[in-house]
């Protein structure tokens, strides 16, 4: 698991990828009302930590959240007393419950953070999102455990057993607040269309009944969808989430479709406020602002009809490549996108998708970039726009100009959660 070390912060330098608690910031004594799979029902952060502790969100969604456990596992028996491991979910307790037993035995406690105290007050952007305490609660490091390795831990740990005496004395945890007085965060409410995205594609990705998601969505009102996607934001939140729901129900029925892409993507099955659409027509009518397909993003569609020039985006916004077509393994962790955090969500998706994708040969002055920046080429500004994209990702080094080499997309399916 060597990618790039400091991905997450990377991002939180950007200025992107959080609008929570950053490396360095001292954590508040928060008390969890609900945890499952440890010896007590409710607790508080620091009864909870341990010398460094490892705060993990998760999903059972989450593919590379899944994927971490056993290595998270390796962590704590490597070492022991000094390391504690904490995962936070902000799904329902039954889901956790029902993954844990379907997991035994299970190693860690998991916070469930339906009120969304946690979620909030540390705002990950994408999952999984990895965050590196010391014993005072102040955060060593945001990473991710892709990027977590066993000489970085066992460097905090050594850190932390030579931290002198005095540290101890600073004030992190004066009063453990009661739960009754923990309040979330005050964040934007979605308007009741795009929560209604949101459990939609939440139930394709966990692979829960979603017909009456269906059925919802094909009786909106047509008038609704207009008055309640009134921003780019609120659209590109809600046709997202449509894109990767279909994507993920029709993929969950039959594995088979994806032998035809292409008829795939422009099979006209989706009913949306009275209006039949297309995986392409999300995509290419709607998100890219009626672009015509195999254009390279250089051609418009010259007369789109009256109901995609209602519904799509006033301004193409290049981001939504890297957060569609999640059916792949070359797709970001994202449970679901939000209207009042698209742009967080956005960024992290297109930096979490690139830096894994990227890799720039020195002796070839060559950087290998992923098929889908050449489908895309105009949208993302060009050959120079890219490099300069990548360049300011630290992914290309500046003042140099590399060749291109398109490699090919990945296609390889994750469909069923719990079995990967």
């Amino acid at each position: 698991m060597k990618l790039v070390f400091g991905l997450l912060i990377f991002l939180c330098q950007q200025g992107f990828a959080q609008q929570g608690y950053k490396p360095n910031d001292l954590v508040k004594n928060m008390y969890a009302n609900k945890i499952i799979n440890y010896s007590t029902a409710s607790a508080s952060l620091k009864d909870l930590q341990g010398n460094i502790t490892i705060i993990d969100f998760f999903g059972t969604w989450c593919i590379p959240c899944i994927k971490a456990l056993p290595e998270l596992k390796m962590y704590k028996q490597k070492f022991k007393d000094d390391v504690n491991v904490i995962l936070i979910s902000s799904e329902k307790e039954a889901k956790l419950s029902s993954f844990i037993n379907n997991r035994k035995p299970f190693d860690f406690p998991i916070i469930v953070d339906e009120d969304n105290l946690f979620t909030n007050a540390f705002a990950p952007p994408s999952y999984p999102y990895t965050i590196i305490l010391d014993k005072n609660l102040k955060i060593l490091s945001i990473t991710n455990m892709a990027d977590l390795t066993a000489e970085v831990l066992s460097k905090f740990v050594q850190d932390q057993k030579t931290t002198i005496e005095s540290t101890k004395t600073i004030q992190t945890f004066d009063t453990i607040q009661k739960p009754t007085i923990l309040m979330p965060a005050p964040i934007l409410q979605e308007n009741a269309l795009l929560q209604l995205s949101q459990d939609f594609v939440y139930a394709a990705k966990t692979n829960e009944q979603v017909a009456s998601y269906i059925t919802k969505l094909k009786e909106v009102h047509y008038d609704s969808l207009l008055n309640n996607l009134r921003t780019d934001d609120d659209k590109k939140a809600f046709w997202i989430n449509l894109y990767n729901a279909y994507t993920n129900t029709s993929l969950h029925q039959n594995p088979e479709k994806y032998k035809s892409r292409n008829k795939f993507f422009k099979a006209k099955n989706i009913h949306v406020a009275g209006k039949i659409f297309s995986l392409d027509k999300m995509e290419h009518g709607i998100l890219r602002r009626s672009k015509i397909k195999w254009s390279l993003g250089y051609l418009n569609k010259l007369f789109p009809n009256k109901a995609e020039k209602q519904l799509r985006v006033a301004q193409l916004d290049n981001r939504i490549h890297f957060a569609l077509n999640c059916g792949a393994k070359s797709c970001p962790p994202i449970a679901f996108y939000k209207s009042a955090t698209i742009n967080n969500q956005l960024d992290a998706a297109t930096t979490v998708f690139l830096t894994s994708e990227v890799l720039f040969k020195k002796e070839k002055n060559e950087v290998e970039v992923p098929i889908l920046l050449s489908w895309f080429r105009r949208d993302l500004g060009g050959r120079k726009k890219i490099i300069s994209m990548l360049q300011s990702m630290k992914l290309v080094p500046e003042n140099i100009h590399p060749k291109i080499k398109f490699k090919k997309y990945d296609w390889t399916l994750y469909l069923n959660n719990f079995k990967n």
